[in-house]
Protein backbone atom coordinates (compact mmCIF):
# COMPACT_ATOMS: atom_id res chain seq x y z
CA UNK A 1 0.00 0.00 0.00
CA UNK A 2 1.49 3.60 -1.24
CA UNK A 3 -1.64 5.56 -0.07
CA UNK A 4 -3.89 5.80 2.31
CA UNK A 5 -7.28 7.69 1.67
CA UNK A 6 -9.20 9.16 3.79
CA UNK A 7 -12.88 9.53 2.59
CA UNK A 8 -14.28 11.47 5.39
CA UNK A 9 -12.07 14.37 5.04
CA UNK A 10 -11.39 13.91 1.52
CA UNK A 11 -7.67 13.39 2.14
CA UNK A 12 -4.25 11.23 0.18
CA UNK A 13 -1.82 10.03 2.95
CA UNK A 14 1.83 8.37 1.69
CA UNK A 15 1.93 5.86 3.63
CA UNK A 16 5.96 6.18 4.75
CA UNK A 17 4.88 9.54 5.66
CA UNK A 18 2.02 9.60 7.83
CA UNK A 19 1.91 10.17 11.07
CA UNK A 20 0.12 11.34 14.51
CA UNK A 21 -0.60 15.14 12.98
CA UNK A 22 -2.62 13.43 10.41
CA UNK A 23 -5.42 12.13 12.41
CA UNK A 24 -5.84 8.99 10.27
CA UNK A 25 -6.60 7.01 12.83
CA UNK A 26 -9.57 8.96 14.20
CA UNK A 27 -11.31 8.24 10.56
CA UNK A 28 -13.72 5.59 10.91
CA UNK A 29 -13.17 2.48 9.44
CA UNK A 30 -15.34 2.15 6.79
CA UNK A 31 -14.06 5.99 5.33
CA UNK A 32 -10.93 4.69 4.92
CA UNK A 33 -8.72 2.69 2.03
CA UNK A 34 -5.51 1.70 1.23
CA UNK A 35 -4.43 1.57 -2.30
CA UNK A 36 -1.05 1.14 -4.79
CA UNK A 37 -2.74 2.84 -7.46
CA UNK A 38 -1.52 5.67 -8.66
CA UNK A 39 -4.01 5.72 -11.01
CA UNK A 40 -6.99 6.20 -8.77
CA UNK A 41 -5.06 8.65 -6.72
CA UNK A 42 -5.02 11.41 -9.49
CA UNK A 43 -8.33 10.76 -10.05
CA UNK A 44 -9.25 11.44 -6.55
CA UNK A 45 -7.55 14.33 -7.17
CA UNK A 46 -8.56 15.70 -10.25
CA UNK A 47 -12.30 14.86 -10.32
CA UNK A 48 -13.43 14.18 -6.85
CA UNK A 49 -11.28 17.42 -5.12
CA UNK A 50 -9.23 15.62 -2.70
CA UNK A 51 -5.93 16.95 -1.73
CA UNK A 52 -2.42 15.19 -0.70
CA UNK A 53 -2.42 15.64 3.13
CA UNK A 54 -0.23 19.15 4.24
CA UNK A 55 1.36 16.55 7.43
CA UNK A 56 2.93 13.68 5.32
CA UNK A 57 3.58 15.19 1.91
CA UNK A 58 7.38 14.46 2.39
CA UNK A 59 10.38 13.46 4.71
CA UNK A 60 11.37 17.13 5.74
CA UNK A 61 7.98 17.83 7.35
CA UNK A 62 8.05 14.34 9.48
CA UNK A 63 10.97 14.83 10.51
CA UNK A 64 10.06 18.70 11.64
CA UNK A 65 7.46 16.84 13.42
CA UNK A 66 9.77 14.32 15.30
CA UNK A 67 11.73 17.76 16.62
CA UNK A 68 8.62 19.43 17.60
CA UNK A 69 8.09 16.31 20.08
CA UNK A 70 11.45 16.46 21.65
Amino acid sequence: MTYFVDHLKKLIHRRHFTGDACEFMSTPVDEREFTDSHTYIHQLKEHNAYSPCPNCRSFQRLTEQVKLQD
